[in-house]
């Protein structure tokens, strides 16, 4: 059931459009003279619950806007958060944008952000290499091939965050990525010069932007941190390891060509040739080519032996293609900008996390932010800004490794907290394997930490009632509430 329109104007609204999964956010702010207008995002994998159209969106956009942004930001590159960049660019090209906010990692002229982005780059290609070579002809492989298709499958979904795939079967380019890239490229030239890659520890306060000061949380730049995406079910933490992305993708590459070491070795320059021989596990003396059948069966009788097929390795190179798209997949997220949006006026605190996964999160707490008040200047730290936080935007559609506990959604404590979720779950468990958003376990922490207030964008208010809150109690909690749910989006007003 909507909550009741208010009569008082909001200081600032967060409209959250329904299009699926996926981010999209027109926050407008009401502290000045005049309302000013911010997109965060404008993205999508598909609406299945609310069928709502990216056209839409973006239509709705430029209607409440008078096609003008006071700012536009993207906060990193995938397809659910930059997507209507392109397929709706005749339409945004008609709405003006004054200022372009994304992270520090999309500046092209820093070293630091383009090592990123080549690691980044190296990694994609890995794993659409080894999509590939997983999709291959393997009927007359030993073996139970399900295992195989089942990884296939995964590693497709994750890449489908990057662009659209060909078809199964068809081989999987770099060109496929090529949209996302371009969709963040025209955000980030669409305000011209106006464009800041913003890193952390940043305050920005504008005079264009009244009455609000926003603290850049994160991506950190730091590379541990940055590699740092948690452990699902552990508080253990791994990393993104390069020498992984090296040598599987060494290993793809040749595996995926069909050709003998030779002639697969004849296409590379010398310091390609060099690097590939280095990564080989075994000296030429004990190399033989698998497709000699005749040297395969004189010298490795027992392994090609029929009655031993299920023993048999030929394809277990591929086991860490999986691991690998889930590393680059969480590495992106990390990449993401988050940002703490403070009403000066009381440091009501809207927050944004994008994405961000565990590095990211914790690094908020490595520094502290100074700013000037009544001429005095004082410390700001990420705990003081959680705990003020009265809109908290849920990172990565409430999955199970991007809302971190007692570095996070434990410090936030306001008794008027409200949360909005991203998502369209048919979408998401119609993935294979299953993507479960939102996360249980999260949700119901998010539903207990609001007192029921959290909204998805597929469903609206919870569905069914919180167990722990009264029929009576919840009917006048959702009359109550500054939300206003329309079939386009979802309004929050801030107060």
């Amino acid at each position: 059931m909507p909550g009741k329109k208010q009569e008082k104007h909001p200081r600032a609204r967060v409209r959250m459009y329904r299009q699926g999964l996926g981010d999209c956010f027109l926050v407008t702010f009401y502290t000045g003279k005049s309302p000013v207008h911010a997109l965060i995002d404008c993205g999508t994998l598909g609406a299945t619950t609310t069928g709502v159209k990216m056209a839409e969106v973006v239509e709705s956009i430029g209607a409440e806007t008078g096609d003008h942004l006071d700012l536009l930001v993207a906060t990193h590159e995938h397809r659910d958060h930059v997507s209507g960049f392109n397929s709706e660019r005749a339409r945004f090209d008609r709405i003006r944008a004054d200022h372009v906010w994304a992270a520090w990692t999309e500046d092209g002229s820093d070293p630091l952000a383009r090592e990123v982005a080549k690691y980044k780059g190296d990694v994609l290609e890995a794993v659409a290499l080894a999509a590939h070579a997983l999709a291959g002809d393997h009927a007359a492989a030993p073996g139970d091939r399900a295992p195989l298709a089942e990884m296939r499958s995964g590693v497709r979904e994750l890449l489908g965050f990057y662009g659209d795939l060909p078809a199964e079967g068809e081989p999987i380019g770099l060109a496929f990525a090529a949209g996302v890239h371009e969709a963040m490229s025209y955000v980030t030239r669409k305000a011209g010069d106006a464009v800041r890659f913003l890193s952390p520890g940043t305050v920005v306060e504008e005079d264009w932007l009244p009455g609000v000061r926003v603290y850049v949380l994160g991506p950190p730049r730091d590379r541990a941190r940055l590699n740092n995406m948690g452990g699902h079910g552990s508080p253990e933490l791994y990393a993104a390891s390069g020498a992984l992305a090296a040598q599987l993708g060494a290993s793809i590459g040749f595996g995926a060509s069909g050709k003998s070491y030779a002639d697969y070795r004849k296409e590379l320059d010398a310091d390609q040739a060099d690097d590939f021989q280095q990564r080989l596990p075994f000296e030429p003396r004990f190399r033989v080519e698998s497709t000699d059948q005749k040297a395969c069966g004189e010298r490795f009788e027992s392994y090609y032996d029929p009655d031993q097929a299920w023993r048999r390795i030929d394809l277990d190179w591929l086991n860490g293609s999986s691991e690998l798209a889930l590393q680059l997949d969480s590495l992106t997220n990390n990449t993401s900008l988050a940002m703490a949006v403070e009403l000066v006026d009381d440091g009501t605190v809207l927050l944004f996390a994008a994405d961000a996964q565990v590095g990211n999160w914790l690094s908020w707490h490595d520094h502290a932010f100074k700013v000037v008040e009544k001429g005095k200047e004082k410390e700001v730290k990420a705990a003081d800004l959680l705990a003020r936080a009265v809109f908290y935007k849920v990172g990565h559609h409430a999955s199970h490794n991007a809302t971190v506990n007692e570095k996070g959604l434990e410090l936030m404590i306001r008794e008027d907290l409200m949360a909005a979720i991203p998502v369209d779950r048919q979408v998401a468990l119609k993935k294979h394997p299953q993507w479960m958003m939102p996360a249980d376990a999260l949700y119901a922490r998010l539903l207990e930490k609001t007192h029921g207030r959290v909204l998805r964008s597929d469903t609206g208010w919870p569905d069914p009632r919180p167990a722990s809150i009264g029929e009576a109690r919840w009917q006048k909690t959702q009359e109550a509430a500054p939300i206003v749910i329309d079939r386009l989006y979802i309004d929050f007003n801030i107060y």
